[in-house]
């Protein structure tokens, strides 16, 4: 299940790299790079601190299949969507509410074995956790000359970064599956329904007083 949700992650990620890419206006190789390293940045921080190699993109291609994919297929396909950026920012979510997950069950299971009882432990797995979620977009926004969109006011990506890997961290001491489920489940609620730039707030609830 967390290899399906590291592909998961890999492809929302390199869709909102490439969709922010091709709003940019680059050509398909710019679009297609910045799905890639969107895809991939988080993780390659990840494994070059703890000295996980060869990274993990380099031992099972699927990852850098599905981002070449995801980033040709959003340079080609049109605009369909009417609320894009609601659209895209949601599959961003997606990729957060996976990638938290994965980097926290990687950071703890490589440097200590899975032991969830030590405070270095919850303080490492839960930082690597939330940079394995946010630091594709500090790669892409660097390389596209923009600050990073979690630092900007009014961005709960870093709160909900935490929040998803801390639940994940100390619920998956009890039972994998469900820390991912409630996991996953916080970090869409924090982004797309408490945050003020949510799917919920910026298009649902503003269609319903629209009627």
């Amino acid at each position: 299940m967390l290899y399906l949700l590291d592909l998961l992650g890999t492809f929302a990620f390199a869709v909102t790299g490439a969709y922010k890419a091709k709003t940019a206006k680059l050509h398909i190789f710019g679009v297609v790079f910045l799905g890639i390293i969107t895809a991939v940045g988080g993780g390659t921080f990840r494994d070059v601190i703890i000295g996980r190699t060869p990274l993990f993109y380099l031992k099972d291609p699927n990852y850098l299949l599905i981002a070449i994919l995801a980033g040709i297929v959003i340079y080609l396909v049109p605009n369909l969507f009417s609320k894009a950026y609601s659209f895209f920012r949601f599959i961003d979510s997606v990729g957060l509410a996976a990638f938290v997950i994965i980097g926290v069950s990687i950071a703890n299971t490589f440097l200590f074995g899975g032991n969830h009882f030590s405070l270095l432990s919850l303080l490492v797995s839960v930082f690597l956790g939330m940079l394995t979620g946010f630091g594709g977009g500090i790669v892409r926004d660097a390389v596209m000359g923009d600050v990073p969109y979690l630092l900007k006011h009014g961005s709960n990506y870093v709160f909900t970064a935490f929040w998803g890997a801390l639940i994940f961290y100390f619920l998956s001491t009890f039972d994998v599956n469900f820390a991912i489920i409630v996991s996953f489940a916080v970090t869409l609620i924090l982004r797309e329904v408490v945050s003020k730039f949510g799917l919920y707030k910026k298009v649902i609830k503003k269609n319903k007083n629209g009627k």
